[in-house]
């Protein structure tokens, strides 16, 4: 693995790194538009999909002008999420096959970005452990060449169900520049528990990703379906100033972000993205005691 490792900034009140604008908010806009979304809402970081480079480059711009347009505006692109072509095994209804991990680790090579999270998509109990662990690994080697740092997702629809089955893997491939996404989302249709959050080491969580829901499934909704409906921090059931307190306790409150994938954010303007962004995510942490 590449010596290259990258360490997270400390800010005040238990924040490391900085506060991101999630690509999932911004999916209906434009490049500039994302970046002046984030702007406005005062976050220091950006993430995009690899769609996002993509798109960049047919327009004509170099991923080297979308880094600079980011940097002119105070933001640094931190993060590219998803990356799923990376086991053996993906799940045929996912969408994200064709980049392989060598071109999604050049394109954050060229955008300046040190973190991406991995999807397992494979559908449950197709793949043993072993073989994920060792696959994660081997995505964990290549992305160091990189200097860039692997971060798997729990996703309860498909085969890394649970947060600690997300640990489990991290923990046993045994490498410095791997770690773990918290989505609450998936925190909470996972079943995992507080206490299985707080037997973490909160230095190996690199992202939390905020957004609200029912408690319990809403009858006729799929896991997937519910993954790209959400509600904004503050508006549902989910137990986020708990969350949030054993978060502080592990100090595991790295690049904190309201991920809100919806399909009314795509009639929001940039400023309205931005400010519903940022309010519901300062009311958030204000609500665990935690400025920002």
């Amino acid at each position: 693995m590449s010596s290259n490792q990258i360490t997270p900034s400390v800010r005040s009140h238990g924040l490391r790194g900085p506060l991101v604008m999630p690509f999932a908010n911004l999916t209906h806009l434009s490049f500039p538009e994302m970046v002046e979304a984030t702007r406005l809402a005062g976050f220091d970081g950006l993430s995009l999909r690899a769609h996002d480079a993509l798109v960049i480059l047919e327009s004509g711009l170099t991923l080297a002008d979308a880094r600079s347009m980011a940097a002119d505006a105070g933001i640094a692109i931190v993060r590219l999420d998803p990356l799923s072509a990376w086991t053996a095994m993906v799940s045929s209804d996912n969408t994200n096959l064709d980049i392989t991990p060598l071109r999604f680790f050049q394109l954050c090579q060229a955008l300046g970005c040190s973190y991406v999270s991995l999807n397992a998509t494979f559908p449950t109990g197709h793949l043993p452990v072993e073989q994920v662990i060792e696959d994660f690994a081997k995505t964990c080697d290549l992305a160091g060449e990189f200097g860039v740092i692997c971060d798997l997702e729990n996703l309860p629809m498909w085969g890394v169900r649970t947060l600690n089955d997300a640990w489990d893997i991290v923990r046993q491939a045994d490498r410095l520049n791997g770690g773990l996404v918290f989505d609450i989302l998936h925190f909470v249709r996972g079943g995992s528990t507080l206490s299985d959050l707080e037997a973490i080491p909160g230095d190996r969580i690199h992202t939390v990703q905020l957004n609200d829901g029912p408690l319990a499934l809403p009858a006729g909704v799929s896991l997937l379906e519910n993954c790209f409906d959400r509600l904004w921090p503050g508006e549902g059931e989910f137990p986020i100033t708990d969350v949030l307190r054993v978060l502080a306790r592990i100090d595991g409150l790295a690049q904190v972000n309201p991920e809100v994938f919806s399909p009314a954010n795509k009639d929001l303007r940039p400023s309205e993205v931005a400010s519903i962004s940022r309010r519901s995510l300062r009311d958030a942490l204000a609500r665990a005691d935690i400025g920002i």
